[in-house]
């Protein structure tokens, strides 16, 4: 299995960042902390559906969209966390508030290309993390 350390360290900062930006939305927040207790007890499919809900009354808030991806990465659903990823990048636009988030969907999208051998893939999200670190 993928070395998931990593994307707990990740999801647990995330899990909080986006509890924290969404204070005006109990219910959103609820489904986040439960979603963090399910994903802590490896109850991963639970995590996803509290944080799915929790996309329908956010649709547009790229953190959730990460901590989703984060979730099926940590299934090893490699596509679908790759593309979960990929939008909340496209929600998080060039915005420097979310320079952060974009550099953490970059290193769980080439952690996905990496499950998937896709060493195309891996190279050119790496150095997409890369290249935001560095400006």
């Amino acid at each position: 299995m993928l070395k998931t350390n990593k994307v707990i360290i990740l999801l647990l900062f995330l899990f909080t960042s986006s509890a924290t930006m969404a204070d005006s939305r109990s219910a959103v927040v609820s489904l986040i902390m439960d979603a963090k207790t399910y994903f802590e007890n490896d109850q991963l499919e639970q995590s996803a559906a509290l944080l799915e809900r929790a996309l329908r009354i956010m649709p547009h808030d790229p953190y959730l969209w990460h901590n989703l991806a984060g979730v099926r990465l940590t299934q090893e659903d490699w596509n679908r966390a790759a593309n979960l990823a990929k939008k909340s990048n496209s929600l998080a636009g060039d915005d420097s508030t979310y320079k952060e988030l974009r550099v953490r969907n970059w290193v769980l999208i080439t952690q996905a290309c990496e499950g998937m051998g896709n060493n195309k893939c891996t190279d050119e999200a790496r150095s997409r993390a890369q290249a935001l670190l560095r400006n």
